[in-house]
């Protein structure tokens, strides 16, 4: 960034424009000067987190510290002036920028920041209580149909606490924007994981196939077919719930 004030918001007059509806017209302001970054929040609806929590007023910055604005995750990177090079790099306008690009050579041997999706969650969290699910949809949709993939590939398999939270965002997504691809992917998620569905999950699809109608598919018979194959595996528990979804599975067929 610029020596100076840089203003990020939604209006078009800020020096970064975000098309998003969590963001205010000018909801922050980057502080910049003689290599020190301060970020202050002009009053925002949502507020500016940093590293997940909420900005008071200013805030000082630090390298890799993690800057959420709506829906945007901003990292600063501080790096040392010889361990730059010009380069002219596309922004998502069209137009071109010249911008720093650390240098490979150069750049030091630390850990790259991990985004875990926490502080995305809790924005998903907020847009879903305040029932702006298409909001929370756009948020979580890439993430979550790529940790479908991750599964079935074998690459990641979250466990079960991890598994049963984006569940339930699943749910909330389906039933309030009534797409029956949601539940699909509740399906679709065990089968990768090869897990057994939540009891109180089922006891809400129960409902929810209902509401919108879902039709039912192959991601759903397939995990139902995975199922049986493993019923004499099961202990009474799982096959409890493997009957609750056979009770779907009449819903849906009739």
């Amino acid at each position: 960034m610029p020596e100076g004030d840089f203003v990020v918001g939604r209006s078009s007059s800020c020096h970064l424009a975000l098309d998003d509806a969590l963001v205010s017209r000018r909801h922050a302001v980057f502080h910049v000067n003689g290599g020190t970054a301060v970020i202050e929040d002009l009053g925002s609806r949502n507020g500016v987190l940093v590293n997940g929590e909420a900005v008071d007023g200013t805030q000082r910055l630090k390298h890799l510290d993690r800057v959420v604005i709506g829906a945007q995750e901003l990292l600063l990177v501080s790096v040392d002036v010889q361990g730059l090079k010009r380069g002219n790099h596309p922004t998502l306008a069209g137009m071109t920028l010249d911008l720093p690009v650390v240098s490979p050579e150069f750049a030091d041997d630390e850990p790259t920041a991990h985004h875990g999706g926490s502080v995305l969650d809790r924005i998903a969290d907020k847009a879903l209580a305040l029932g702006r699910f298409e909001e929370a949809e756009r948020m979580l949709s890439r993430r979550m149909h790529d940790m479908v993939k991750e599964a079935h590939s074998g690459k990641h398999v979250p466990d079960g606490e991890k598994l049963l939270a984006v569940t339930n965002y699943a749910i909330q997504l389906a039933a309030g924007t009534g797409k029956a691809e949601w539940i699909d992917w509740i399906f679709d998620m065990h089968d990768g994981c090869n897990a057994m569905i939540d009891a109180d999950i089922i006891d809400r699809l129960h409902t929810i196939v209902r509401q919108v109608r879902y039709p039912g598919g192959t991601k759903f018979r397939l995990y139902m077919s995975n199922l049986r194959e493993r019923a004499g595996r099961m202990n009474k528990s799982d096959l409890f719930l493997l009957r609750r979804l056979e009770g779907i599975e009449r819903v849906v067929g009739a």
